[in-house]
């Protein structure tokens, strides 16, 4: 089938977020279709962890995708520990098996997928319409398509952002290594370690099975990465059998992911918007959330805006808390965990990393516990990030 012709919406990019964004638009009657460049499409395998928000937001199973369930996570400062145990179990999906499922999915109900196409022109055609041209791996002469709307889900350096004029997000990177799990180690258990001398973020293990898990680490994109967590492996005792690496987008409130290019709508979704939590840098269902809030404003014809504003208060809490993290020390670090009293562990055992919007605040005021870091939150200057750029500490002692 030629991916020539007029749509109602064209999708640009095969991610979790713009097949999503199919899936609605399509189950509602409209002619979508997906481009992606790649050819042929495998995406890289790469474990993530995931709410159990996810079953409640897909109408569909996820079993195929599905690695294992945990639902203990433990986390550690150089001096402190703390322990949550989950009403419902994190879910650890493979994410390339999970967007194969999306692409079934939304061809089920209609939505039309064709790769090896990547987008070199967005221009206006009349007040309705837009005509995008793509260059594509199988044909020499560039395929031009016309639509009434595009939802731009084509990563953080998202093409169909460059070429509306429209901010694309900042970005960190992930790196995590596939091993066999430590001996005696729990399978149920993830970990997550802090030593801000490190990274700003966080070192984890999380299994995927009762003998295997991955070992990973987030920093931003100047620091050396590789061997911050080499010698994270070492200390673990544990030799790497593979890599899984990305980059990923981290949101702002200063993002703008709408515009027009004419009269026609372009949203973007997923990376491209910057929709992750900024805490945790997880954004597989905020992304598929965006998805499904960008097809919900084309469909009511309401302002994306307007759809997006659930979504960005859960991003906005989010931003501010990852604010406050990155002026911790790890003396700071220490002050957090010990924090973790009964009470606070059972909010976060009852609620879910993607719904804290409303409720965080609560818990705040209401727990003297959590004011002992106030001081720490003074001690950094906004915006910290680890000089350490091309070297690294002993990574803090494992529990």
């Amino acid at each position: 089938m030629s991916s020539r012709g007029a749509w109602d919406v064209a999708v640009v990019g095969a991610s979790g977020a713009g097949l999503f964004a199919a899936w609605h638009l399509a189950r509602a009657g409209q002619k979508v279709a997906v481009f992606e460049r790649d050819d042929p499409w495998r995406p890289a395998r790469r474990t993530l962890i995931i709410t159990p928000s996810l079953k409640e937001l897909l109408p569909f199973s996820v079993d195929g995708a599905l690695l294992h369930e945990t639902s203990v996570m433990g986390v550690a400062s150089r001096n402190a520990t703390a322990e949550i145990r989950f009403q419902e179990p994190d879910l650890i999906i493979e994410r390339g098996a999970f967007l194969a499922l999306l692409a079934r999915e939304a061809e089920a109900v209609g939505a039309h997928l064709y790769f090896g196409h990547r987008l070199a022109e967005l221009r206006a055609v009349d007040r309705d319409t837009v005509t995008l041209v793509f260059q594509t791996s199988s044909d020499r002469s560039p395929h031009t398509v016309q639509a009434r709307a595009v939802i731009g889900a084509d990563g953080v350096i998202s093409q169909v952002a460059r070429l509306a004029g429209l901010r694309r997000p900042q970005a960190v990177t992930i790196l995590q290594a596939e091993v066999s799990l430590p001996v005696g180690w729990n399978p149920d258990r993830v970990q997550v370690w802090f030593d801000s001398d490190d990274s700003r973020f966080f070192y984890w293990l999380i299994p995927e099975s009762s003998t295997r898990g991955v070992v990973g680490l987030v920093s931003d994109l100047n620091q050396n990465i590789h061997g911050l967590l080499t010698r994270f492996l070492n200390r673990l005792g544990v030799t790497p059998d593979a890599y899984q690496g990305a980059r990923v987008a981290m949101y702002s409130p200063r993002l703008q992911p709408w515009g027009y290019v004419g009269n026609v709508p372009v949203y973007l979704v997923g990376d491209a918007a910057g929709q992750v939590k900024v805490t945790t840098v997880g954004g597989t269902v905020t992304g598929l959330w965006g998805g499904a809030l960008a097809a919900q404003a084309l469909l009511r014809g309401i302002p994306y805006q307007e759809a997006l504003a659930p979504l960005k208060r859960e991003l906005d809490l989010h931003w501010l808390l990852r604010r406050m993290l990155d002026r911790l020390g790890n003396p700071g670090y220490d002050a957090l965990i010990r924090a973790l009293t009964p009470k606070v562990c059972r909010f976060l055992s009852t609620y879910t990393r993607d719904e804290m919007a409303g409720r965080f605040w609560r818990l705040a005021l209401t727990t003297p516990a959590l004011w002992q870091i106030a001081p720490h939150l003074i001690r950094r200057p906004r915006g910290f990030v680890s000089r350490r750029q091309a070297s690294f500490s002993s990574p803090p002692e494992i529990s």
